[in-house]
């Protein structure tokens, strides 16, 4: 090699050099080695970025969005040093549980540390099992990232890069793309600390699966020791749910890639808690292992709550979410959106694709109230809930995913009954994802203001009321707009459980809201199809009753009978007997079954003798006298009187009742009744 050639590659060692350098001074580098397992802990090396305090603070997170308690990440590290660029050791001071003091900082230039795997530590903590972390040499790594890589105070926004050397053939499973990977090394890069922590790893050898959702590649991965659970048994369940929920948010998901990680634990001691951690791109579950064909029913259910996450907080939040402090958090007032409406779409979304029955997802929903009402304050304000989640009102989280649900389905179906069916609660987060997206926030004490623009002017005395307020739901009326019925408990029945059924006779509007909300195609009764002329006024609904049950041997028109009576009405005979006054009262429906045959083969005609008719704003009573005959073998006349109730409403007359009372001997028909037709 000549002279020239040193000089060129002596320049390009330094140019190459530089951007090293350049690199190390403007973000992240994270070192971490898989294969150097000691007592439970991994050895961390960070090259840090270019520091020009002379103090700074390395801050591990005390709590992460999503967990809603104190972590203290900073509990699981030791022996943390800092260094400058000759390798010299800088002044540490520990501060607090989750921060280290550093002098000299503006010559700071590497910081190393062990950090011990949070599900076989002894020290006492608050972590939840699905935001741990998790390190079985040559099996398995959980790797919440929360729990292992720190940031510099002030400096969360930079970039991280994480170069992790991992045991040959472990499969990296996150919803990150590395940027860099092979048999034994993966590296993946972070736009800053919020997407660091938002990022869950997993390596093991690899059982995974991938399905394509609309725009999105989606992959299932596991980890189960006993092969009790398999990706390709989960993916096969859970992809009616993707695609169904992919229609659901309008055909395009906001994401590229996502990852279902399942860690099935089959081989250490039972967790404290279970459970799922959802993410951006990604979500996270720590599940007992059992066989999948008895538990697939609620990892599915599981899973369509932690995919709906994508949307809310996700896509729709506030500043508290998005900017979120990890050491001094500020919580939001709307975890009824973030947590209670995701609860709510993920059980929605079943029975709208048909993966559910309507009755099955009333029983989630009448469980939902049996235990909010049960077990926590019901009059706590949802917002003081929301913002004191991980303080005062703790012991009350788990009412978010209750009550936050309720909340949700009552506002879900005022919007429908609001918008005459025309306008739900997804369509109001379709609008919200539209007005911010992922890069957007809304300040948190607007949104009431916010949606009630975008939606009702009732909308925000709901609010009021049931979210910043204290009064208790009446549940009744919302579920009523949906002609969904609440069953209270037994008086014996020691589990206080409530029941959500369908009202067998719905009115035309509860139909149709009902319809929307579910997305069903419940039949409008044919009595909601009557002709103008038949029910228009009192008179010609009377006329028509007469009408359409007389007339030679033949079928009647019984669609336009069954018009006249508003739905749940009811005929009945009255009879006098050995025993007393009887009645026998029959649906119209049921009328129709009991005479058809009889009408096919005999001819009936029913007349009118008088009609009184007392009426009072929508409402009337109407005594008809009649005579009928009926040409059967022995033909027979009977006369006798009709009373019939009726309502007006949706600007035409119902039914309500009709029950006759034939003349008997000793019992005539009074004369004022006769050959009245007067109304009074």
């Amino acid at each position: 090699m000549n002279l020239h050639n040193k000089c060129l590659t002596a320049l390009s060692a330094l140019l190459f050099a530089g951007i090293s350098i350049a690199q190390a001074q403007s973000n992240y580098q994270y070192s971490l080695n898989l294969n150097d397992v000691k007592d439970d802990k991994l050895s961390v090396t960070l090259n840090t970025p270019k520091v020009s305090e002379s103090e700074i603070t390395f801050y591990m997170p005390k709590i992460v969005p999503g967990t809603y308690r104190n972590s203290d990440f900073g509990k699981f590290v030791s022996n943390l040093k800092a260094y400058n660029a000759k390798g010299q050791p800088l002044a540490v001071k520990q501060t607090s549980e989750n921060s280290w003091e550093i002098k000299k900082a503006n010559t700071l230039s590497k910081i190393v540390y062990d950090v011990e795997d949070t599900w076989d530590s002894k020290i006492k903590h608050e972590v939840y099992s699905m935001a741990g972390t998790n390190f079985e040499a040559n099996k398995n790594f959980v790797l919440n990232t929360c729990g292992i890589f720190g940031y510099l105070e002030h400096k969360k926004d930079l970039p991280f890069t994480l170069n992790i050397t991992k045991p040959a053939g472990f499969y990296g499973s996150t919803g990150l793309v590395p940027s860099r990977t092979s048999n034994t090394e993966d590296v993946y890069e972070t736009r800053n600390a919020d997407h660091l922590y938002d990022s869950p790893i997993m390596f093991c050898m690899p059982d995974t699966t991938t399905i394509k959702v609309g725009n999105a590649s989606v992959l299932i991965s596991v980890y189960s020791p006993n092969k009790l659970a398999t990706s390709a048994v989960i993916a096969k369940n859970l992809e009616t749910l993707l695609q169904a929920t992919n229609k659901h948010l309008g055909g395009k998901l906001p994401v590229d890639k996502y990852a279902f990680i399942y860690y099935f634990n089959g081989e250490q001691a039972p967790s404290a808690t279970s459970g799922a951690w959802e993410h951006s791109y990604s979500s996270f579950y720590s599940l007992k292992e059992e066989p999948q064909e008895k538990a697939i029913g609620n990892w599915v259910d599981i899973s369509s709550h932690e995919f709906f996450h994508i949307v809310t907080p996700l896509t729709i939040s506030s500043k508290e979410v998005k900017e979120f402090d990890f050491n001094k958090p500020v919580m939001s007032r709307h975890l009824w959106l973030y947590e209670g409406s995701t609860e709510y779409d993920s059980h929605l979304v079943q029975v709208r694709a048909g993966i559910n029955t309507p009755n099955e997802f009333l029983q989630k929903l009448a469980q939902q109230l049996s235990y909010s009402k049960n077990y926590f304050k019901d009059n706590l304000r949802f917002t003081e809930l929301s913002q004191e989640s991980a303080g005062k009102w703790q012991d009350q989280y788990s009412n978010v995913y209750l009550k936050g649900a309720l909340i949700s389905a009552s506002l879900d179906l005022y919007l429908l009954k609001l918008s005459g069916g025309n306008y739900s609660l997804k369509n109001l987060k379709h609008d919200l994802g539209i007005k911010y997206g992922k890069d957007k926030y809304f300040n948190d004490d607007e949104l009431f203001d916010l949606i009630t623009s975008l939606t009702f002017p009732e909308v925000r005395q709901f609010f009021a009321n049931y979210v910043e307020g204290d009064k208790s739901i009446p549940y009744e009326t919302f579920f009523g707009y949906a002609g969904v019925d609440i069953v209270p408990p037994a008086a014996d029945d020691k589990s206080k459980s409530s029941k959500l059924v369908l009202n067998p006779n719905p009115n035309a509007e509860q139909i149709a809201i009902r319809n929307a909300w579910l997305n069903t195609n419940f039949a409008v009764p044919a009595s909601n199809t009557a002709a103008a002329a038949d029910v228009s006024s009192i008179d010609q609904l009377v006329n028509a009753l007469y009408g359409v049950i007389s007339g030679p041997a033949g079928e009647r028109d019984w669609k336009r009978f069954e018009s006249l009576f508003y739905p749940g009405a009811y005929v009945g005979a009255i009879r006098q007997t050995a025993q007393g006054t009887t009645l026998n009262k029959i649906s119209p429906a049921d009328y129709v079954r009991s005479n058809r045959e009889t009408f096919k083969k005999y001819a009936f005609t029913e007349k009118e003798l008088g009609r009184t008719v007392n009426e009072s704003g929508n409402l009337a009573q109407v005594f008809s006298s009649y005579v009928y005959q009926i040409d059967m073998e022995k033909p027979a006349s009977k006369r006798g009187i009709n009373n019939i109730q009726l309502i007006k409403q949706d600007n035409r007359w119902w039914i309500i009742s009709l029950l006759w009372n034939e003349e008997k001997e000793g019992m005539p028909i009074p004369a004022k009744y006769i050959n009245q037709n007067a109304k009074k």
